[in-house]
């Protein structure tokens, strides 16, 4: 049950934070623009939101298959203890870049919605989905911290629906269905963004900590 409450408030602080920082002020004004009235705007949030979540159930499960391979095929050699403690290392690193605000920000989200979002609601959809598969540092360090805390194919998947179901209670939906001059203004005030931003850091580094000391345990 912990991992899953892990998963769970990471997905929220990405929805708090990075999720909502880097792509919101690109989709938001396409929904201001396009969608007539409150309930237009929530339903093309919605779309967006919820196809996010499928990408990220898929990535989690390649990461518990490609876990449990490494697990088979290595786990009676010195090589998993590396290969766990290089993953622990990177989840480490990625926290510690999230924490200090260094890490790339992604612009393609810009160039997708000028061209995908165009279509309207299934674009929308799209949009969302594409956006999900997209590497980010938040997500790459989780998705290696589910490749080796996860038990199964489903388990992984398990755990990439709840980090998914953690993104979506997000200002976004929100912010979507009042599309305009309110979500504007406060995009001019980025404060409560930064804060859930460096909680991801904050979480990705309490993971690999955590996840650094099994290793040592164990062995």
């Amino acid at each position: 049950m912990k991992v899953y409450i892990n998963v769970f408030v990471m997905g929220l602080a990405m929805g708090w934070g990075p999720c909502l920082s880097f792509c919101a002020p690109v989709l938001l004004p396409y929904i201001a623009a396009t969608q007539k009235g409150w309930l237009e705007g929530l339903k093309a949030t919605l779309a967006f939101s919820i196809s996010r979540i499928v990408p990220y159930a898929i990535l989690a499960s390649i990461s518990a298959a490609l876990g449990q391979y490494l697990v088979r095929n290595f786990y009676e050699s010195k090589t998993i203890l590396i290969i766990q403690i290089l993953a622990a290392g990177f989840i480490l690193l990625a926290g510690l870049v999230i924490l200090i605000g260094k890490f790339p920000h992604l612009r393609i989200c810009q160039v997708l919605s000028k061209h995908i979002g165009q279509e309207g609601l299934k674009g929308m959809i799209l949009l969302g989905f594409l956006i999900g598969i997209l590497p980010c540092m938040p997500l790459l360090g989780l998705l290696t911290y589910i490749t080796f805390t996860s038990e199964s194919f489903l388990h992984g998947m398990s755990l990439g629906l709840t980090f998914g179901v953690g993104t979506l209670i997000s200002p976004l939906i929100l912010f979507g269905t009042l599309a305009g001059g309110v979500s504007s203004a406060l995009f001019k005030k980025p404060l409560i963004y930064k804060i859930f931003t460096r909680a991801c850091g904050l979480i990705l580094l309490y993971l690999g900590t955590g996840m650094m000391i099994r290793i040592f345990i164990q062995r």
